[in-house]
């Protein structure tokens, strides 16, 4: 029996000792779920602060902002995992990078796909006067209305998309699932809860874009019966010079509520 005393206080030695280290396990295992929940959380509230970066601009004035803006925020995300990373990099770590690369690379595509069709509307010269009664010039305006129509779409939706896209990617990571249950819930609780759909209307954009379009096809249509004088429209039927001039005068008071609308795609 006396022999058995040595190997039971070794048993309970190395019991202790199992016991402190899971105990010690689990802690930085929780440290480590916490600190990737962190960066994530940040990750993601980068790519909407950026896009209020985007909802701020001037697009007839700065009409190349998107550009500057994507790799403003791409700077921004390469810098994040050595500002957060307490430490050595763990297994997780990278898994972590890998989804907010894919976070930024997608917020900047739909980032591009929202306000790079406003800018060229902003900055092209296919409503020009000169260019008024040219069917090519024509295609191209239709073109032009088509990715605003596209635009409009992606912006009354972002808010529920990016959150869609974040959840998809979380899904397909290589990260655990408790860790991935921890991230979901810090982006939700810190990030997407602090942001709603703004007041953009994607009817207003549409009806300014519709207007657009018929007023210009209305002209091609009617090529033969105005002219140009001094820089603007001369119509021979009086009538049609009316409907023109109202339509216009509907485009124009409209334009500025119509580039309104991208500054109220979400708000906080």
């Amino acid at each position: 029996m006396k022999k058995l005393y040595p190997l039971i206080a070794l048993i309970i030695v190395l019991a202790i000792a199992g016991i402190k280290g899971f105990d010690y396990y689990k802690k930085q295992r929780a440290e480590q779920r916490a600190q990737v929940s962190y960066f994530l959380s940040r990750c993601v509230n980068q790519s909407l602060l950026s896009l209020y970066q985007l909802q701020a601009n001037d697009w007839k004035n700065n009409p190349d902002f998107h550009r500057e803006e994507a790799e403003r925020l791409q700077e921004k995300i390469s810098l994040l995992p050595a500002q957060v990373l307490d430490g050595k990099p763990f297994s997780e770590w990278q898994a972590a990078v890998e989804v907010c690369d894919r976070i930024t690379e997608n917020s900047n595509r739909q980032h591009r796909t929202i306000f790079a069709p406003v800018a060229y509307l902003a900055k092209t010269r296919l409503w020009e006067m000169e260019r008024l009664t040219d069917t090519r010039t024509l295609e191209r305006r239709k073109k032009a209305i088509y990715r605003v129509q596209v635009s409009a779409q992606a912006a009354d939706s972002y808010l529920k998309d990016f959150q869609s896209d974040v959840t998809g990617l979380l899904n397909n990571s290589l990260l655990s699932d408790e860790t991935r249950m921890a991230a979901e819930t810090e982006i939700q609780q810190t990030v997407f809860s602090g942001y709603r759909h703004g007041n953009f209307s994607r009817k207003e954009v549409e009806r300014y874009l519709d207007r657009q379009q018929y007023f210009y096809q209305f002209l091609v249509d009617n090529s033969k019966k105005f002219t140009l004088r001094g820089g603007s429209l001369y119509f021979y039927d009086k009538k049609m010079h009316r409907e023109v001039d109202d339509l216009n005068r509907a485009i124009l008071t409209s334009e500025v509520d119509f580039y309104n609308q991208w500054r109220q795609v979400v708000m906080r």
